[in-house]
């Protein structure tokens, strides 16, 4: 990941603002002046009045895995403070929504970013949530396609890659151990065991389009996984997941920052939801079109989603 200053938000949204004025006319969808005034992190109860049609059953808990390296061992040059500044303001914003709670949320950061506790945070998140939930799993920190000593591409099995190269992310040790990184085929086998009815991945990495694989198990579950095989038994209903993933560029696209995670938390705090179609629910879909607006506009990169989610996936209101 590119390092590059943070934007300024106040100067952005206050364009933003302007933009909408004048486009207002011939827009189909009407931007109330209530939704504008409930902006920020403490939504009125104006806003949670709009929420009768709220799509999601009593009962249905929220569960997320934030994970930023941020600092590299051996290596501070790789350093990105930026990283570790987003995750925080992801877990504030998170946390600020209703559906969310502290002790339903893994935040790990640093030094402690390492590929082995990735692993656990993803079996912690596997054994706590079921089909009722919905789960969350953001990610930042460097990412590269996999190539071997001479520079040749790396697809590991399953050999699904156009390129011919798996997407790497490195861990707290990763520039100076080559051993010390996660491959998005091995992310996508533990994401493939949630259970969720929706499930939302977000990774901010140069390359981080290459994350977009489709749940491993598609309409069935092989033979040898079964629940037997778990003894947890959280195999069970693993074709019935709905799936988004918002990655901050292409798959052959460098990341600059964490300028992405930026525009997304922006667009979770209610600016997604002012551009979408203001039913006070910000979903990832409106807040990834929100950032991917402002991004293709810079055009230094572009971010991609990956949409198996029926309808839209809600993250906070």
């Amino acid at each position: 990941m590119k390092k590059k200053n943070k934007m300024n938000f106040s100067v952005l949204l206050i364009s933003i603002v302007c933009v909408a004025l004048l486009v207002a006319p011939v827009c189909n969808a009407v931007v109330k002046p209530t939704m504008l005034e409930t902006l920020g992190k403490n939504h009125s109860l104006e806003i949670k009045k709009q929420l009768d049609n709220y799509p999601l059953q009593e009962g249905t808990e929220y569960w997320a895995v934030l994970f930023a390296v941020g600092v590299y061992y051996n290596n501070p040059d790789k350093d990105r403070p930026s990283m570790l500044e987003a995750v925080n303001d992801l877990y504030d914003v998170l946390i600020d929504s209703p559906q969310w709670q502290p002790d339903h949320i893994r935040m790990t950061t640093g030094e402690q970013a390492t590929g082995k506790n990735l692993v656990k945070d993803l079996i912690w998140l596997i054994r706590n949530e079921d089909k009722d939930d919905m789960s969350l799993v953001y990610i930042t920190t460097h990412g590269f396609p996999l190539k071997g000593p001479e520079g040749n591409p790396i697809d590991l099995p399953p050999r699904d890659e156009a390129d011919g190269a798996d997407e790497i992310l490195v861990m707290y040790e990763g520039f100076d151990k080559w051993y010390a990184v996660i491959w998005d085929d091995l992310l996508n086998f533990f994401l493939s065991l949630l259970q969720s009815q929706g499930v939302c991945l977000i990774v901010d990495s140069c390359f981080s389009g290459g994350f977009n694989d489709s749940p491993m198990f598609e309409g069935f579950i092989p033979e040898e996984y079964t629940a037997e095989t778990f003894t947890q038994g959280f195999v069970e209903d693993l074709a019935t997941q709905g799936r988004v993933v918002l990655m901050s560029c292409r798959e052959d696209e460098l990341s600059y920052g964490s300028i992405f995670s930026d525009l997304l938390i922006e667009g979770f705090l209610g600016w997604g939801d002012v551009f979408g179609n203001g039913d006070g629910i910000n979903s990832a879909e409106e807040s990834f079109a929100f950032a991917k607006f402002w991004l293709d506009l810079f055009g230094e990169q572009h971010p991609t989603m990956l949409d198996l989610f029926p309808g839209e996936y809600p993250v906070t209101y």
